[in-house]
């Protein structure tokens, strides 16, 4: 009876010592992260005048990070699809959506019909099982994201101008469409609001920010009053907004421009008001410059650091990584940092869920650079880790089990 009085003590002091190390390991951000990758499987993008050859993806790519030293491992095949250029993962953290973006084709046309996958996550490899493949509604869906409840995905589709919106069902998969709106112009992305009562659309075509009411019951959508604000002529190419940590402030990137414009969110009208605009390029820039891009900005996307201290946004056209301290009361930038992505046309980039690091996906030369994020100051400073990864165009971080 002692011996088994022991050995009953002795588990539950391991098992004291097992959750005390798992709550430990929350609060410090020792716990693993599946990182995933959206690539394009197709001809890849010319640099320089010169085409790079054919991608050698075949879909998404996971990889299982370690905060704790910034350490990641190999990058291998979670899913094998088509063009997955765009991912979003659910509130819950069970699921992945990925937009099959152009499948025929990643030329200059924009007729091509997309899809839209959702994937179940393998909660200890990290694999992702297909539930099911819909179509997206439009051509060249670009952008996808997934509304605060988990309810819905909504859709961007670049190539006939219009917006979708999806129902998702209890165990993951695709349901019915609940929204289709097209407009004149190309948008680039669409997200909702803090409060799920809203949707901004980027609307590269037309200069413009086009505002919706969101219903998170029936997943409809409706012009909000006014439907678009105009985004400034010099701030021109609008292609991605996020939202501030608290909600009070957006940020939107231009890729024709190189600004980064800051508005004051009116959260009880569904209204951004501008504050200011920032134009990202380095003072440096001309030394980066090269006369065969027609575009030498391509700024592409911008994020909010989860302390809502710092901004960071990419531009493909000199290959870097902009930083920004955000001034807490009025939401304004201030520069930080320029710093080299170590690659080619940093396409998108995801910061770590602990704020520890920045992953940049360098598209042309087929790597993610691992920056880490120094803490108090919002620098950025490249680690010695690096993955290979062909043709990274997106990059998303799901807890590991």
């Amino acid at each position: 009876m002692l011996r088994w009085r022991r050995l009953i003590v002795y588990t539950a002091a391991l098992l004291a010592t097992l959750l005390a190390a798992g709550s430990l390991a929350a609060q410090t951000g020792d716990s693993d992260y599946f990182v995933y990758f959206g690539t394009y499987t197709g001809f890849k993008y010319m640099k320089k005048g010169a085409p790079t050859g054919r991608s050698l993806s075949k879909g998404i790519y996971v990889s299982r990070f370690h905060p704790a030293t910034g350490e990641a491992s190999d990058a291998r095949l979670a899913a094998e699809m088509i063009n997955p250029s765009f991912l979003a993962v659910h509130p819950n953290h069970k699921f992945v959506y990925a937009v099959s973006e152009d499948p025929l084709s990643l030329g200059p046309a924009l007729d091509k019909a997309s899809y839209v996958s959702a994937f179940a996550i393998d909660p200890a490899q990290g694999n992702l099982r297909l539930l099911n493949t819909v179509p997206t509604g439009g051509t060249s869906t670009c952008y996808l994201s997934v509304d605060q409840t988990g309810k819905f995905v909504l859709l961007a589709n670049y190539g006939d101008g219009s917006v979708a919106v999806r129902r998702l069902k209890a165990d993951g998969s695709l349901g019915e469409q609940t929204a289709l709106l097209r407009f004149t112009g190309h948008g680039h992305s669409i997200d909702v609001s803090p409060d799920n009562r809203f949707a901004v659309v980027s609307d590269l075509g037309t200069d413009k920010l086009r505002l919706f009411r969101f219903d998170a019951d029936s997943g409809h959508l409706a012009p909000n009053d006014p439907p678009d604000l105009d985004v400034r002529p010099a701030a021109g190419g609008p292609r991605h907004f996020t939202f501030a940590p608290d909600g009070k402030h957006g940020y939107l990137v231009s890729e024709m421009s190189g600004i980064v414009t800051v508005y004051e969110w009116d959260a009880a009208r569904g209204l951004p008001k501008e504050v200011q605009a920032v134009h990202t390029m380095p003072a440096d820039f001309n030394l980066y410059q090269n006369a065969n891009l027609v575009n030498p900005y391509r700024s592409a996307e911008v994020s909010v650091h989860p302390n809502g201290k710092y901004l960071y946004e990419s531009n493909r056209g000199p290959d870097t990584i902009g930083v920004y301290a955000v001034n807490a009361a009025d939401g304004k930038l201030s520069r930080i940092q320029d710093v080299s992505s170590r690659g080619l046309t940093p396409r998108q980039f995801a910061i770590d869920p602990t704020g520890k690091y920045l992953l940049a996906a360098n598209q042309i030369t087929d790597s993610v650079t691992i920056f880490r994020i120094e803490d108090g100051s919002g620098r950025i400073l490249a680690t010695r880790s690096a993955l290979r990864v062909e043709t990274p165009v997106c990059v998303r971080f799901v807890p590991a089990n």
